[in-house]
């Protein structure tokens, strides 16, 4: 069976290649007052439009060769272009081809196309982290990245008013927006999205679901004056075997396919998967009716127990599972208010106030870190205090080191500590960690090492906290001393007390912290 249908589908594309592209002598009239054509694209919509170094490939360029193979027509690709350019071009009629090209209804209005010659089907891609997905619909008032001008901006923009369309300017500048977070999708051909996850090292993205388009038909497109062109390329597309399309294909996308059915293999499956689930229906059913009559001389004991056992561990699930989705939000509320601060931030020239909201970012990363280590962990109620510690260390160590060398040392009790008490120390280290890396490591030079070590132990009643480093701190007349002042807030708000020790070979900060009297 697999000989034959692979022989029927080699004398298909001979008999199709055998065929003469027959031509109206108004269409060879057309042709030859038109030797050169000049055309519009996508130059980055990889691998099917590629324009790189005064060259047109991909997938569609080859579809444009076999074009100017079975006309003679020179087809010219227009330097320098982008979609944009192209669709616009379109409308004005300073362009009057695009070889590749969506149909929708408001392209119709000025636009004729071929029949579809490449379909391929339109995905959702998200983040790896991010909540399940099955359609479109599961996005709800999120927002969806999309290349300017693309036609899925109409499709999304119909049928779900409330997703909110960024528009960027190319399809890898989609899939960055997505990976850094600042949109919770994008919406693409499927061969164009594997494309550049596989070459353009997005592994922290994945291909989520379908979308209820179905396909996404590639036609080519002429003006409403050159509605003879586009008859000629379908001739053309016609003329195109399965086998040279299906070579096209696995020219640019890596994809195996497979004739025929092997039936003996497949029969031979068959009745060893029926004969294995016989036997595993067999055994259920024994089992099952040895075990029903046991539970029935249980079951009117049990009964009220395991009620009770079922509706305390709802309960309990139902709690953990809302606090750890207010972490959630928190965290990403607080994100929220980070990027604002940011935006905000970028706008201002004053370099005081720049730095003031600065340090207010610094401040409102730390807890919300805490609310990402919660929603992480099994704990809906501490977290761990060396994990945390070191994280937050780390994180301030790259947003500030400068080109330093940052040696950080960290001993700490390895357990968890609740929040209220968790809270006020991250803030704390977080104005020691910055106070060090802004000011007390600025007379180090490049090669010098800049040494921050903390020890933070539960003894007893209390917690005590060494924090040093091997800077020399100055006292900035300019500052309004903010940092030193929540040092002092937050240490009294854990019942605490610090000595501060500064010397030419550092500085040293001691804290007793008595939580339990």
């Amino acid at each position: 069976m697999n000989k034959i249908f692979s022989f029927l589908i080699v004398l298909l594309s001979f008999y199709s290649n055998a065929q003469e592209i027959k031509f109206t002598e108004e269409e060879q009239e057309w042709i030859k007052n038109h030797p050169i054509i000049e055309f519009g694209y996508e130059p980055n919509w990889e691998p099917y439009e590629i324009y790189e170094n005064l060259e047109y490939t991909g997938i569609v360029g080859d579809y444009v060769h076999i074009i100017e193979e079975r006309t003679g027509i020179d087809m010219r690709p227009i330097p320098g272009i982008s979609w944009g350019e192209s669709i616009k071009g379109l409308k004005e009629g300073a362009i009057h081809i695009v070889p590749c090209c969506a149909k929708t209804p408001e392209r119709e209005k000025f636009l004729e196309f071929t029949d579809v010659y490449i379909n391929d089907p339109l995905v959702i891609v998200t983040r790896k982290d991010y909540h399940f997905v099955s359609d479109l619909s599961d996005i709800k008032s999120g927002e969806i990245a999309v290349p300017k001008s693309y036609y899925t901006i109409e499709l999304i923009t119909a049928e779900y008013p409330k997703i909110k369309i960024i528009q960027k300017e190319s399809v890898k500048d989609c899939l960055e927006a997505l990976s850094y977070g600042e949109v919770d999708a994008f919406v693409g051909n499927l061969g164009v999205v594997s494309y550049h996850i596989n070459n353009n090292g997005f592994t922290d993205l994945k291909v989520a679901a379908p979308t209820n388009y179905k396909t996404n038909g590639i036609a080519l497109a002429v003006t409403k004056d050159w509605v003879i062109f586009r008859d000629i390329s379908n001739k053309v597309f016609q003329s195109i075997s399965p086998k040279e399309r299906m070579e096209i294909r696995n020219k640019w996308i890596d994809i195996n396919f497979e004739y025929g059915i092997n039936w003996d293999e497949v029969l031979k499956w068959i009745i060893v998967s029926v004969f294995l689930i016989s036997t595993v229906f067999f055994l259920l059913f024994y089992w099952n009716n040895k075990l029903r009559k046991e539970v029935g001389l249980r079951k009117w004991k049990e009964k009220e127990l395991n009620d009770s056992l079922v509706l305390i561990k709802k309960q309990d699930n139902e709690k953990k599972i809302l606090l750890q989705e207010i972490h959630h939000r928190v965290k990403n509320n607080l994100q929220i208010i980070t990027s604002m601060m940011r935006l905000q931030n970028n706008t201002l020239t004053d370099g005081n106030t720049k730095q003031v909201l600065s340090d207010a970012m610094d401040r409102i990363r730390s807890i919300a870190l805490i609310h990402d280590k919660i929603y992480n962990s099994e704990s809906i109620s501490d977290v761990n205090m060396k994990d945390y510690i070191l994280s937050l260390a780390n994180d301030v160590i790259q947003n500030f080191s400068n080109n330093k060398k940052v040696q950080f040392k960290i001993d700490a009790t390895n357990g968890n500590i609740s929040l209220d008490v968790l809270v006020p120390i991250a803030l704390i280290l977080n104005e020691l960690l910055t106070n060090s890396l802004k000011y007390g490591f600025l007379s180090k030079g490049e090669s010098e090492v800049c040494e921050i070590k903390i020890d933070c132990f539960v003894k007893g009643q209390s917690i005590l906290m060494t924090y040093s480093d091997n800077g020399v701190w100055f006292d900035n007349p300019l500052s309004d001393h903010f940092g030193t002042s929540l040092i002092d807030i937050f240490t009294e708000q854990l019942d605490g007390k610090y000595h501060l020790k500064k010397n030419d070979n550092g500085t040293n900060y001691h804290f007793t912290f008595n939580l339990f009297e």
